[in-house]
């Protein structure tokens, strides 16, 4: 499957995420679940937001049918869920369940750091350069988002096999639609990665990168925490308000 490819866009809509995308796939059900994921983890479609099948399903000009496939694999992935009434929504996490999930790639992170460390060459430290430079060009946020994913399957894949791999990047996608909050497309993670990797040491590179995640964990506990504290107070002001409201009616009809 092909990325989608980086434009000069600096703030992209999903309609132009399609545009962007329609002939680097070979088929349109390819082209929608790598569009509608890259919509989902670089924030078009916001945690809690319905996903509108019917509106997807003309965008890609398919039936409900396929849409409906692609939002049951990206269920699978984390990164969305089914409801009986409401349809499809874009999955939210709680603050326990952002600890257990940087917990479990920290495990499998250093892990897999390690190894990539231990066999990487000369060669492939500067393919991954490279990549790490194309990031640095891309100008909207769902490009670099997929530009990113694809550094990190090239640099985990150096010395491991493709489980660890796939576990590696279905824990980073089921977090990326918040990280792109704290970060942005000037954020250097990567190039701080690498040179810890030149360095040639396994344990260096592994404790830089447990205390990052731990850093970055506590930002987004802390993200979510505020962000569920807003949604409380909105839903009992509106709550107080619509009783207000009842209230006045009562007693307008007993006048």
């Amino acid at each position: 499957m092909t990325s989608v490819e980086p434009t000069d866009q600096s703030d992209m809509s999903l309609e132009q995420l399609v545009e962007v995308s329609r002939h680097n796939f070979r088929t349109v059900e390819e082209m929608a679940a790598s569009v509608i994921r890259t919509a989902i983890e670089s924030g078009i479609f916001e945690p809690g937001e319905r996903l509108p099948q019917d509106r997807l399903a003309r965008l890609f000009a398919v039936s409900r049918m396929p849409i409906r496939s692609i939002l049951r694999q990206l269920e699978s992935e984390g990164l969305v869920e089914m409801h009986a009434h409401r349809g499809a929504t874009v999955r939210s996490l709680s603050p326990d369940e952002i600890s257990d999930l940087y917990e479990m790639r920290i495990m499998i992170e250093t892990f897999a750091l390690r190894k990539t460390v231990a066999t990487i060459d000369d060669d492939q430290i500067d393919q991954l350069t490279e990549l790490s430079g194309q990031l640095q060009s891309i100008a909207y946020e769902a490009g670099w988002v997929e530009a990113r994913r694809r550094f990190y399957r090239a640099f985990y894949s150096i010395g491991n096999t493709p489980r660890v791999v796939s576990t590696i990047m279905q824990f980073r996608a089921e977090v990326t639609r918040y990280t792109t909050e704290l970060t942005n497309i000037q954020s250097h993670t990567h190039e701080a990665l690498l040179d810890r990797v030149r360095l040639r040491n396994p344990d260096l590179a592994a404790a830089w990168l447990e205390t990052h995640l731990r850093e970055v964990a506590q930002g987004l506990r802390a993200q979510v925490t505020a962000l569920q504290t807003q949604q409380t107070t909105s839903l009992i002001t509106e709550e107080s308000s619509s009783s207000r409201n009842e209230r006045g009616g009562f007693d307008a009809q007993a006048e």
